[in-house]
């Protein structure tokens, strides 16, 4: 009878949110460049002063994997995605610290405006 009692409490514990730690916090799940890409959306702007650039990742050898562009005239909350770049960034930082890299420094591009759409080279 014990044993079914702690193969129901470990059944149900299993069935419990996974967003939840064995101590009760919460656990934020891990941010993906798809995360980031659909809330930068489509970066439309009228002006290039408004296409933002933003290092994204980290190699193993220091510096960001890459870039990504958005607009301030469309972002809908700027914070939430500084906010997902960061800890996008901070998992990149952990998986550099057992990978490997080119090594190759990569500068920050300039932003360009193409048919009223920012992007970078």
């Amino acid at each position: 009878m014990k044993r079914l009692l702690v193969l129901l409490t470990a059944l149900v514990l299993t069935g419990c949110n996974s967003a939840q730690s064995a101590n009760g916090t919460e656990v934020d799940e891990p941010v993906t460049m798809t995360d980031i890409k659909a809330l930068i959306g489509t970066p439309k702007a009228q002006t290039v002063e408004s296409c933002k650039v933003l290092p994204v990742g980290k190699k193993a050898c220091g510096g960001p994997e890459g870039y990504v562009v958005y607009s301030s005239e469309t972002i809908t909350n700027e914070q939430t995605l500084l906010d997902a770049i960061y800890k996008y960034n901070e998992k990149a930082k952990e998986d550099a610290k057992t990978g490997y890299s080119t090594c190759e420094h990569i500068p920050e591009p300039m932003p360009q405006l193409k048919g009223g759409v920012c992007w970078i080279p």
